[in-house]
């Protein structure tokens, strides 16, 4: 076992874990096994004392905090990443979310290689991307009220791989209901608290100018709710608030905490960009990093497509809230294209979709920003 970081959490109850936050379990009968100082330093598991468990090895892992199941490697990891996935309903979060994961997972050639760390998020993963992949349907939105599930992935950078190791890193992702991000309650907050980078997921077809802009099959046919104006801003206030709360930040002080403004659903408003740079194919996964003068591009493009549409309360919202600095906005389309009949996808062709992900990793020194 390495040495331990500072900022290893459960990802359930959002506690710090040390070694003797650790419980260890029988995987057979599930009792608690103690393990002796000896062990510890040696790093070699306690037998079952059950006579009919047969010596087995007590390798289940839990939180001493909240008696939680976690990962076998929980702690082994070089960096720990953290991320909640905020919008209002109906923004497209676990369609994003599911199409990130996926073409990291499958795009030819990628230094990055990601696996799940435990059953729970493999076979959440499966069933959302078999929806979108090969029966074609949106993902069912998130029921309000429950609390974010975390995924917890496993990350690897080939790239730095020698003959005895390979850097791996734990990324663990919090994504809610959209409702309950508009309402942010004590239980949200725990989680926004507890990532290192918040993700706000703004959908244009809930922006008041554009609904009247657009045809009436793209709006019925997306995954876009009916909103009242400034829904948006609202939540980045309500959300500021909580964070200020929850870390006694005072309310003439920006918050330092890393923020993605992905723009989804870009498909559907296609023509007001052109040519322009978000509408290019990204190059930061060929590259190996992240480009930053395409980052500055699309951040611009984005900004003044949302201030010509009247959005000016949602970027004065970010803007005087959070750290210039800490904030990008991204342009993304989690299909490719607009729906092509109720809850029915055409061919689904990721756009933009791993841009954030990149710029999160060149946040944590993991790869290059070129």
């Amino acid at each position: 076992m390495p040495l331990l970081h500072s900022d290893i959490l459960c990802p359930y109850c959002l506690q710090a874990l040390r070694a003797k936050d650790i419980k260890l379990a029988c995987p057979l009968c599930g009792a608690e096994v103690r393990q002796s100082a000896i062990g510890a330093m040696r790093g070699r598991l306690p037998s079952c004392p059950s006579p009919s468990c047969h010596k087995t090895l007590a390798s289940d892992k839990h939180c001493g905090h909240c008696g939680a199941k976690l990962p076998a490697d929980i702690m082994d990891y070089a960096k720990y990443l953290r991320f909640s996935i905020l919008g209002i309903s109906g923004a497209g979060k676990t369609n994003f979310l599911t199409t990130m994961l996926h073409e990291l997972r499958n795009t030819p050639g990628t230094p990055l290689v990601l696996a799940p760390m435990d059953p729970d998020t493999s076979a959440v993963f499966q069933i959302n991307d078999q929806s979108i992949y090969e029966t074609r349907r949106p993902v069912d939105a998130t029921p309000p009220g429950m609390p974010p599930q975390p995924q917890q992935w496993r990350l690897r950078d080939r790239t730095k791989m020698t003959q005895k190791n390979i850097p791996s890193y734990s990324l663990t992702i919090f994504d809610g209901a959209g409702e309950d991000a508009e309402h942010i309650d004590a239980v949200i907050s725990r989680y926004i608290s507890g990532s290192k980078t918040l993700v706000v997921l703004i959908d244009p077809l809930a922006l008041p100018g554009i609904r009247q802009r657009i045809s009436e099959n793209v709006f019925n046919w997306s995954t876009t709710a009916e909103h009242a104006a400034g829904a948006s801003a609202n939540m980045v206030n309500g959300l500021a608030n909580y964070i200020r709360q929850s870390c006694s930040i005072a309310p003439g002080r920006l918050i330092d905490r890393d923020v993605a403004v992905v723009f989804t659903k870009l498909d559907a408003v296609k023509d007001s960009f052109g040519q322009s740079t978000v509408m290019q194919p990204s190059p930061h996964l060929a590259r190996k990093g992240f480009v930053k003068a395409d980052a500055d591009a699309v951040d611009a493009e984005i900004r003044d497509w949302l201030a010509s549409q009247g959005e000016t309360a949602f970027l004065d919202a970010v803007d005087t809230e959070f750290q210039m600095k800490k904030v990008r906005f991204f342009g993304v389309s989690s299909f490719g294209q607009p729906p092509t009949g109720d809850f029915q996808l055409g061919r689904v062709m990721p756009h933009r979709v791993l841009d954030p992900l990149m710029w999160m990793l060149t946040r944590e020194n993991i790869i290059p920003e070129l």
